[in-house]
């Protein structure tokens, strides 16, 4: 691992830690939910039954998910967090651990798979008996640890000309903050990177083993399952050429099916909990139908058209800001240099990254990659036109830029694929003291705008 590698590294771990600790509970987007999904999960609930409306959960934890102070936090930015709790008793007492039932209708929408390291937290937490705050904490941490440690094996498994894209997105500031919170996402981020790797790794080899095919097939499904409307990025198998898979082109369609199938049959079965309990879920706001908004659609085609692409337009900046850094229940920012800085970075890396002949792909190839983003940006505005929004309605809002982070690599790589003139590296004394000058100041006004917020 190179110096400036390093350096990288090391402000992902510093900020991570302000992330974790800094920002008080429940003060991360929908956190309330994800908390309570990981607390039943480490009870062993998986899957939404009829009788499970109502599950018991630990009082403590019950406590601090209805504190009426913390609550009130995201929506009156008058209102300051508490720190004296850091000189409680660091453990719960006895009655702490008394079963209260807690409300779950909703929250066995979302996959088991992507709480696993929030549960390990609690658990370990539960094993010491500590206190609401430091297992809320726990949980935090061990799913920041766990993908921090992530990070560098996919960082080390890139190729080295595309090292730089991964240091560019690991180190955005929205991503730390996801990955450092209760949510569902940290763990689609990283199958996200890790399919972008792998796919990195086998364009890269001249032939690919039945291993490379089932290591395909179950990368795609990790990635699927963590978080829907990203289906349409299935056509990336398409990415790697038909020659590397099998030189007899009916025996490719073959094998290349047999994965498509693989894929969308575990797919479909490991869905089936979701599908479940969406089924079950009926407490759709007044006006919101999503039978009705699907034949609005079909009977109104052009008039969606016009209302997408408005609605695009006017949601750029929003899902720009919000890729690169808006907190809280976005509530909250950092200096306006810094979006501008992560935009040049960006651009800059694009530039200067100079592909060798393994890493080459066709024009072809790289209109796919960009068409698979698009259809899925498409795909996850209209899922929120379906299900958020008043039957015809003409607007479409609801997505947020932290929702595009795993996307941004194979944006990337397509666009460097397609430009035609690479700029010099400057010189590596120069350099580095550059990156350590500016990712020190991004980590100085991160934990500026924290503080203002909650202190």
């Amino acid at each position: 691992m190179s110096f400036s590698a390093k350096i990288v590294f090391a402000y992902i771990f510093v900020l991570g830690l302000f992330f974790t600790f800094l920002v008080p509970p429940l003060q991360k987007p929908d956190e309330h939910g994800h908390f309570i999904r990981s607390i039943l999960l480490s009870h062993g609930k998986i899957i939404l039954t009829d009788k499970d409306v109502e599950l018991p959960i630990e009082k403590q934890y019950y406590d601090l998910i209805h504190d009426p102070h913390l609550n009130k936090i995201p929506y009156h930015p008058k209102i300051k967090f508490d720190p004296m709790w850091y000189v409680r008793s660091p453990f719960a007492d006895r009655g702490a651990y008394q079963l209260v039932r807690e409300s779950t209708w909703g929250q066995f929408m979302l996959p088991a798979s992507s709480y696993i390291p929030y549960a390990f937290g609690i658990i370990l937490a539960r094993f010491f008996h500590l206190n609401a705050y430091l297992t809320f904490f726990t949980g935090r941490l061990t799913m920041f640890l766990f993908v921090f440690i992530w990070t560098i094996f996919l960082f080390r498994k890139t190729p080295s000309p595309f090292k730089p894209i991964l240091l560019f997105v690991f180190s955005l500031p929205m991503l730390i903050h996801q990955i450092t919170g209760y949510n569902y996402d940290s763990m689609q981020y990283m199958m996200g990177f890790s399919l972008f790797v792998l796919l990195l790794n086998l364009l890269q080899k001249n032939t690919l083993s039945l291993y490379d095919l089932a290591l395909i097939a179950f990368t795609f499904i990790l990635f699927f399952i963590m978080k829907l409307s990203f289906e349409p990025m299935l056509l990336l198998v398409f990415l790697i050429p038909n020659k590397k898979i099998d030189t007899v082109f009916s025996r490719y369609l073959k094998k290349i099916g047999v994965v498509l199938f693989i894929i969308l049959l575990v797919y479909f079965l490991s869905k089936s909990t979701f599908y479940l309990s969406a089924s079950r879920y009926t407490h759709h706001p007044k006006g919101i139908n999503p039978v009705l908004q699907t034949q609005y659609i079909l009977s109104h085609p052009f008039d969606y058209l016009q209302n997408f692409t408005q609605s695009s337009i006017r949601l750029t900046k929003f899902h720009l800001q919000g890729a690169i850094g808006l907190f809280g229940w976005l509530d909250y920012s950092m200096d306006w240099w810094i979006y501008i800085l992560f935009i040049v970075v960006g651009i800059y890396i694009m530039y200067t990254i100079k592909l060798d002949k393994k890493s080459r792909i066709e024009k072809w190839q790289s209109f796919l990659i960009l068409g698979s983003i698009f259809l899925t940006y498409t795909f996850m505005m209209t899922i929120f036109y379906l299900n958020w929004k008043i039957v015809g309605s003409l607007i479409i809002d609801g997505t947020q830029g932290r929702y595009f982070l795993s996307l941004i690599p194979f944006a990337m790589f397509s666009f460097i694929q397609l430009k035609k003139r690479v700029y010099p590296l400057p010189k590596s004394s120069w350099f580095l003291l550059l990156l350590t000058f500016m990712l020190y100041l991004i980590v100085i006004s991160v934990i500026s705008s924290i503080h203002n917020r909650y202190y």
